[in-house]
């Protein structure tokens, strides 16, 4: 069981490290267009000058929003799996552990 936990912990850490490097990469792509089209860009079509722009809701609060949301629904779902798992116990015991069999 070690094992196949250890080979599974290993592989998410790649993953995630993987995800983090093209992330970084597109924050940075993003960063230069912004940059590069914000230095050409006249005054008058600056995101500043759009009439009612200061009505619309804030990005980072409907980021934020849409996060949290996200967050209570993983958590209720985890929840449920691990009543889940309670109720397929006998008795409502923890779950056995599955037995390694060695070679």
């Amino acid at each position: 069981m070690t094992e196949v936990k250890e080979i599974t912990e290993a592989m998410q850490e790649q993953v995630l490290s993987a995800l983090k490097v093209s992330q970084t990469a597109i924050v940075e792509g993003v960063r230069t267009f912004t940059d590069t089209v914000g230095s050409i860009t006249p005054e008058s079509l600056k995101t500043e000058a759009i009439p009612g722009l200061d009505a619309l809701p804030d990005p980072k609060e409907l980021m934020d929003a849409s996060f949290g949301f996200a967050e209570a629904l993983l958590n209720t779902q985890k929840e449920f799996a691990q009543s889940l798992l309670a109720a397929a116990a006998p008795n409502g015991a923890t779950p056995a552990k599955p037995v390694v069999k060695k070679s």
